[in-house]
């Protein structure tokens, strides 16, 4: 199976800091490379797929999606050098997850299917979920509700979520 890069991100490695952010995204960005070229491989249409619509999904999760909202997807899109048909993908999940049209409980197996639990494929879907959330500094209930389901699902300890909300939030 192919990755995001093949470095590991453990638990302690989050963007806690802009450097391991940086580092994130040019895994992300290397691994979704094809994207660019003419044929992506059906595991980079699944990342893209997946990240996209449960970014979308999150960001309605109270029911608004906010400028900083917005703006962190647009900045992670440019972050990961999408061409224009990979980000009308990407923006078509966005909406659709916006929109309620996936199920999220789906999207999360269909991801954990081709990358398991503990890999860095999760990890960075995990953190791109969080750092969405608290893009606009403040986690609203429902938020905050969604992302400990999503902890569980993705096999992080729900009692680290605030913990790492803050070190996101502290750093943005």
């Amino acid at each position: 199976m192919e990755n995001w890069g093949g470095a590991s991100v453990t638990d302690k490695e989050t963007s806690a800091n802009p450097a391991t952010r940086q580092g994130i995204l040019h895994e992300v960005r290397s691994t979704l490379g094809e994207l660019f070229g003419p044929k992506p491989t059906p595991q980079q249409q699944l990342q893209v797929d997946v990240l996209f619509g449960l970014l979308g999904y999150v960001a309605r999760a109270d029911r608004l999606v906010s400028t900083e909202e917005a703006a962190y997807v647009n900045r992670l899109m440019d972050d990961l050098g999408l061409v224009i048909s990979a980000r009308k993908r990407a923006a078509e999940s966005f909406s659709r997850g916006c929109r309620k049209e996936i199920d999220f409980d789906v999207e999360i197996q269909r991801f954990l299917d081709c990358f398991p639990r503990g890999s860095a494929e999760v990890a960075r879907l995990y953190e791109c979920l969080l750092q969405l959330a608290a893009a606009d500094l403040r986690i609203h209930p429902k938020e905050r509700e969604l992302l400990r389901a999503v902890s569980k699902r993705l096999g992080f300890p729900v009692s680290e979520l605030d913990a790492r909300l803050q070190k996101i939030l502290y750093v943005i």
